[in-house]
């Protein structure tokens, strides 16, 4: 069986028109999930991200396979660990998919088990930043125009 090194799940701000966009499609069409991140987007109570994720495969050439995710929306907290816990949580079915590809591949790989693997998150400073930003009470411009 081939062994896990690492599972990571790299964090961005992805405020892209793209991401904005597909959101309020999904808004508009009636779906209140959408129109609740939506506003809690403008209130600056959600954030929309990048995930770049990693799947490090240990052994005799070590293996790393990747994949990203856009426009993903979690919830913003004064407490960065709440955050990084909402991006493992889905990154973990998303590396599930990746260690998938490899199982079809004909490697032995525990695929099942990889959802439930400690998921190593990475907030980039500009993520961190608007945390900071949270706990000092500021709303960031940038939701204002969502």
């Amino acid at each position: 069986m081939i062994a896990v090194q690492r599972l990571s799940a790299r964090a961005r701000l992805d405020e892209s028109p793209v991401a904005l966009s597909h959101a309020r499609a999904r808004a508009e069409s009636g779906d209140e999930s959408w129109e609740q991140w939506l506003a809690d987007y403008r209130r600056g109570d959600a954030l929309i991200l990048r995930l770049d994720l990693t799947l490090e495969l240990a052994g005799d050439g070590e293996e790393v396979l990747a994949t990203s995710r856009d426009g993903f929306f979690v919830e913003s907290h004064v407490h960065a660990p709440k955050v990084e816990q909402q991006i493992a949580e889905v990154a973990s079915g998303d590396l599930a998919a990746l260690a998938g590809q490899v199982a079809r591949r004909g490697r032995d790989l525990d695929v099942h088990g990889i959802g439930a693997m400690y998921v190593h998150v990475e907030l980039d400073p500009d993520v961190q930043r608007r945390l900071s930003a949270r706990r000092a009470g500021e709303q960031p411009a940038e939701a204002s125009r969502a």
